[in-house]
């Protein structure tokens, strides 16, 4: 068996986002679904970007994507 170590820094920036795009459910009905289909992404991308198993260039651009979408609706 192989250990998996992940970047504390990722895993907390990983919580942010998935913490604001529930308050941007809670605000304009903005979940998961909809931030993937914005980002035209598959969900089993969006799985390994949040489990930390996506490569490095990969999860770099959906988060950076997923934070400005989420972001922007935020500050309507």
């Amino acid at each position: 068996m192989v250990a998996v170590t992940i970047d504390r820094d990722y895993l907390a920036r990983v919580g942010r986002l998935v913490g604001k795009i529930f308050e941007t459910k809670n605000i304009a009905g903005v979940n998961e679904t909809a931030v993937i289909n914005y980002l035209g992404i598959s969900k089993t991308t969006w799985n390994n970007v949040k489990k930390g198993t996506a490569g490095t260039t990969t999860a770099e651009r959906v988060l950076n994507d997923a934070e400005k979408y989420v972001d922007g609706i935020l500050n309507r």
